[in-house]
């Protein structure tokens, strides 16, 4: 019984022992599959974040370029592609890819008054004309030359003075040169890449464009100058922008303005008066050209001076000149057909004098005396027949004789004129 007993206390014990190891081993179970699920829901919600942030990091990489802008690509510092053109791009996020924006439609615009004089606040504010006395100081007031042109009797040129003010406007032409070539400084906040770099760009404009000035109104005379053709600011900009186009800053010349060129203030009046004679003297000319001009057409027809220059050629025959003659119109026709009437009249009457010389010649072979006093009697009455008045003298000899000229004449043969032609009517 003793024995019995005390395995059956073993088997209790046993029984208890196990049952408690089937508790842990669930129990364990239970823990491992907890902490399966919690792995798991933790991995899944970490999927989720990491597509969450792919997704983010990947849409942080559109941006837009508007209209008036274009961009560069810059991958870890290079300039990657080609410029990009408006409209929605994509690029990866920084550090990676970096997006600039540069404005290439917006205009600045930088004053050039080097060669302007000097002007105090109070003149700026209050700008009256007024005589100026003192001399111009090179060390204040500003100013180019102009050409001059050589003049007569004097041997050489002479240049003249002019004070200039000047407008440039730039604006950015190639992104990629700007963008490689300027120093621009750290935008503050409100500014665009272009106002950033207008403290490095400034300077060098107004340089470049102060040199370029100087290299054109030198080729100009001062009244040329003065009358700010457009010429010279087209001069002008070509110059800046071919000096621009050397140093590849991406910078295009918008326009070049002449604001206003006068001449010094001190010989104010002596301008006036020698632009005055010059434009007297212009006046003149132009209406001596259209009174030649005038004179010619009603001469010779509207091509009168074509074929006057063409009749002063060298080695023209009769032919050839009288065919350019034969063109003219007007008066010339006119004054043409009378000479050639009066050269006809002229050699028919040559020719009749010279058959009546060979009438006579025979006569006058044999009596010349007689057929000369009769040729000189001929010829007093033909004379004679044109005279109004008739004063015959006769000579005496051994007797000096007195003539007495009346300086008024008869009226009596006035009117007996007008009689005349009345009675002929």
């Amino acid at each position: 019984m003793a024995d019995q007993h005390h395995h059956g206390q073993k088997c209790c014990s046993s029984g208890s022992s196990g049952q408690d190891g089937r508790i842990l081993d669930e129990q364990l179970d239970a823990a491992g599959q907890s902490l399966r699920r919690a792995l798991k829901m933790s991995f899944t919600i970490l999927k989720v974040i990491i597509i969450v942030l792919l997704v983010v990091f990947a849409c942080s990489g559109i941006f837009q370029v508007q209209q008036d802008e274009k961009a560069i690509l810059l991958q870890f510092g290079e300039i990657k592609g080609s410029v990009i053109d408006p409209g929605i791009k994509f690029a990866f996020p920084e550090p990676i890819n970096e997006i600039i924006r540069i404005p290439v439609k917006r205009e600045l615009s930088i004053p050039i008054d080097s060669f302007w004089y000097y002007e105090s606040e109070r003149d700026k504010l209050n700008p009256v004309k007024r005589t100026i006395t003192e001399p111009l100081d090179p060390l204040k007031d500003g100013y180019c030359l102009t050409r001059n042109d050589s003049l007569e009797g004097m041997a050489g040129t002479d240049y003249n003075i002019v004070h200039s003010a000047w407008t440039v406007t730039y604006k950015i032409n190639s992104p990629k040169q700007f963008f490689e070539n300027v120093y621009i400084r750290d935008r503050e906040p409100g500014e665009d890449m272009l106002e950033a770099a207008a403290t490095t760009l400034n300077p060098l404009i107004r340089s470049l464009a102060s040199n370029a000035i100087v290299r054109t109104m030198v080729k100009y005379t001062i009244d040329e100058a003065v009358k700010n053709e457009a010429k010279i600011a087209g001069d002008v900009r070509r110059i800046l922008q071919d000096k621009l186009d050397q140093v590849q800053c991406g910078i295009e010349i918008g326009d070049v303005r002449a604001n206003r060129i006068v001449w010094p203030r001190q010989v104010d009046e002596a301008f006036q008066a020698s632009s005055k004679a010059r434009q007297e003297s212009e006046r003149i000319r132009i209406e001596a050209a259209s009174y030649k001009e005038m004179l010619l057409t009603n001469t010779g027809g509207s091509g009168a001076e074509d074929i006057l220059e063409q009749l002063k050629q060298p080695g023209l025959s009769q032919e050839q000149q009288e065919e350019r003659v034969a063109k003219l119109s007007g008066q010339v026709q006119s004054e043409i057909s009378e000479a050639r009437l009066y050269r006809t009249k002229v050699v028919e009457e040559a020719k009749a004098n010279a058959e009546y010389l060979q009438k006579i010649l025979p006569e006058y072979r044999k009596n010349p005396k007689l057929v000369l006093q009769k040729i000189y009697q001929d010829a007093i009455e033909q004379v004679l027949a044109g005279a109004d008045e008739k004063i015959f003298m006769q000579t005496r000899e051994g007797l000096s004789d007195e003539i007495r000229l009346m300086l008024n004449r008869d009226p009596n043969i006035k009117k007996e004129k007008a009689k005349q032609k009345n009675n002929a009517r």
